[in-house]
């Protein structure tokens, strides 16, 4: 049986404020932002289209225990975000290496912007994905949805982005499970794609 890990994890700053995210907006059409919070509607375009004003938000997480191997997945990601895993050097720990697992756990610390956490949701929530790793990313997805539901919303696997399963090398099933009984004309739409995996989805990773 496959070990269970503690997949707690903490965000330790959340900085998504929508009226500068609105006015770096407004300013690439050389307009001035109201003072008015844009409405949901608008953030979810927004979050889909990604544009660069999005960068301006911000949140960062730690994992007090992530194995190494599975930190090391998160270090791959290097656009828009930051890492900092806890060390296993013998003079640092006064523990052999040869006498460590690869998934021995470790600290770890992330920055990303909002661009970073959706291009990571894409890979990280891929049902091709390593399972473990999944876990600890739905972790923090619904660590982020306490502070925001729409950023939460838009974290989807790059299936639900796309259309349809981009890993052709594999033969996963996932996103054509997930969509049958819905209309090819909803399929069609993103943000209704992104609705229903949030409702299909979500069931699954509170259970």
């Amino acid at each position: 049986m496959a070990k269970e890990y503690n997949t707690k994890t903490e965000i330790t700053r959340f900085d998504v404020d929508w009226f500068r995210i609105k006015s770096a907006c407004m300013t690439t059409i050389s307009k001035i932002a109201g003072s008015k919070e844009p409405p949901l509607e608008w953030k979810k375009k927004l979050l889909i289209c990604r544009h660069s004003p999005i960068r301006r938000g911000e949140v960062s997480w730690c994992w007090e225990e992530i194995p190494y191997a599975i930190s090391t997945h998160f270090a791959r990601h290097h656009e828009g975000c930051e890492k900092f895993i806890g060390t296993e050097r013998e003079d640092r720990t006064k523990v052999p290496r040869e006498n460590r697992s690869q998934m021995n756990v470790v600290p770890m610390e992330m920055d990303a912007n909002l661009n970073a956490l959706m291009s990571i949701s894409e890979r990280r929530l891929c049902m091709c994905a390593d399972a473990t790793t999944r876990k600890y990313w739905e972790a923090v997805v619904e660590e982020i949805r306490k502070y925001s539901e729409v950023v939460a919303w838009a974290q989807v696997p790059q299936c639900v982005r796309c259309g349809g399963c981009v890993e052709l090398f594999g033969d996963c099933k996932y996103y054509e499970n997930m969509m049958q009984g819905v209309s090819l004309e909803d399929q069609m739409n993103v943000m209704k794609r992104y609705d229903i995996y949030n409702e299909r989805a979500r069931q699954l990773v509170l259970k």
